[in-house]
């Protein structure tokens, strides 16, 4: 999902600069070798490549004949924010009204919304299907919550047989939906229809400047935004305020956060996953030296409390925010930037640290929603025509939310928005963690940083191998039961 409002700002911006910089480049000629004229250079035009731009989807000669189509969603905010029946002068508002609008009119259908809590939803999705009843075409779904129920009880369609549907267009979350293949289908797909909230790195602006420390943009930039580097920086800043002698929330330190979901999302930020789905089944991937590495620099860090100031929701809750000043950095969602709208902090906008310079991306996982068909479905044709015009005219709400929600009330600066950009492309999952998400011997293993950390165990190769093989047959129970219900 590419933000190409903020690509092509700081396109111009760089070539700004570039200008800039070659007029103050214009030194004085050599007087003993500049006698000789110099014949004018001839111009020449050099085209500039440019990336074409991604065909829209192929709707023509499409006519549903004015019928409905029904989505069935959960009461979350980041789905009913897409979701308004008149336009208000609010960017994101009129982004959606005129989405529904586009593609009911160019498709001469009716979207209809039904509403629920994320119990309810399931509940309304298997009934209709145990009825046979086409009743819900397009189903957005909870991170965890009856994800695993609707594919090992065969309840959903194989989103591959779907008409019209491109999921490598830019619109929709490739990477997110490989991790979700099983096999050869498709039963959940993310894209821009969904705002999802990945997870991110706030820096304190100030901090940062008054230590000295180097252009935190440019080291994303330049893939320096290691997780070393953050716990070096982060390791620089502890400051005893209040001078007795103790670090602990009154006092500056290099991180600050509830780290129970946090410490988790150290594992993705660096490249790893704790399950993969293959061709014979889905397999329990968590365990590597790598891993054990970043328990161990993750263990040294934050469990210090001479320097360190991060803590587990059920370990102390006693703690100051980011947004009383006293942090360098934080972690946390895209959708949590809104609340510090009102705080006097001088923040900025990164991704999660990578493992080293050689990670090729810097990768969040949002814990995401997804879309699903129920296999009750009667018109294929119409509901991929829907679904996949549904996400192209998405994309306007994406950069409503990023260009006017982040930018224009809650963050400081061009340079935070553009990490945006850089957070949204390195989206990933873990379908374990959405298939099991709820599963307390695989949380065993996904949540293992935070089991261990808070009770003070350093030993996660013992607890590795106590916790291995009951997850390993889960996983195993988990396939064959999807297996068997596809038939």
């Amino acid at each position: 999902m590419k933000n190409t409002a903020t690509r092509t700002l700081s396109l111009l911006f760089a070539s700004m600069l570039l200008l800039a910089s070659c007029s103050n480049n214009s030194a004085e000629p050599d007087k003993e070798t500049s006698a000789a004229p110099v014949p004018a250079a001839e111009e020449i035009s050099v085209p500039v490549e440019t990336e074409p731009a991604y065909p829209p989807p192929d709707v023509t000669g499409l006519d549903y004949g004015g019928e409905g189509i029904s989505f069935l969603a959960p009461e979350w905010g980041t789905i009913r924010y897409q979701y308004t029946e008149e336009l208000n002068g609010e960017a994101v508002n009129d982004a959606a009204y005129n989405r529904q609008v586009n593609v009911e009119n160019t498709l001469n259908t009716k979207v209809n919304w039904n509403w629920s809590t994320d119990a309810e939803c399931h509940n309304v999705v298997m009934r209709s299907v145990k009825a046979g009843d086409d009743a819900y075409q397009i189903v957005y779904t909870h991170c965890i919550y009856g994800i695993s129920d609707y594919a090992m009880n065969g309840a959903l369609f194989d989103l591959y047989d779907l008409p019209h549907t491109d999921y490598a267009a830019p619109w929709w979350s490739g990477s997110m939906m490989e991790e979700f293949r099983i096999g050869s289908k498709l039963y959940y797909a993310a894209g821009d229809l969904v705002l999802q909230t990945p997870v991110c790195t706030l820096f304190n602006k100030t901090i940062a400047a008054s230590y000295n420390m180097p252009d935190h943009y440019e080291m994303v930039r330049n893939g320096e935004w290691t997780y070393d580097r953050f716990i070096e920086l982060a390791s620089s800043v502890t400051l005893d305020v209040n001078g007795d002698s103790l670090i602990d929330y009154r006092d500056q330190t290099g991180y600050t956060g509830d780290l129970t979901e946090r410490s988790c999302d150290i594992i993705f930020f660096c490249g790893e996953h704790c399950t993969k789905a293959t061709d014979e089944g889905l397999e329990l991937v968590f365990w590597s030296d790598k891993v054990v590495e970043l328990f161990e620099k993750t263990y040294a860090y934050f469990m210090n409390t001479e320097i360190s100031n991060g803590y587990f929701r059920f370990y102390d809750t006693n703690q100051q925010g980011f947004d009383e000043g006293l942090a360098l950095y934080t972690f946390t969602t895209i959708n949590g930037i809104p609340g510090l709208r009102d705080s006097e902090v001088d923040f900025g906008i990164l991704p999660g640290p990578k493992y080293n310079e050689e990670q090729e991306k810097y990768i969040s996982n949002p814990w995401p929603c997804f879309v699903c068909v129920p296999i009750t479905l009667t018109d294929p044709d119409k509901t991929g025509a829907v679904l996949e015009l549904f996400c192209y005219e998405s994309q306007a709400i994406q950069t409503a939310y990023n260009e006017n929600l982040i930018r224009g009330k809650s963050t400081r600066d061009e340079e935070s928005l553009e990490m945006l950009d850089v957070i949204n492309e390195g989206m990933t999952c873990d379908i374990g963690g959405s298939y099991l998400g709820f599963d307390s011997s695989f949380h065993s293993i996904y949540y293992c940083f935070y089991e261990l950390m808070p009770n003070h165990n350093e030993n996660i190769a013992s607890h590795y191998e106590k916790v291995k093989k009951p997850v390993e047959k889960t996983l195993s129970r988990l396939y064959e039961k999807i297996i068997k219900a596809e038939g």
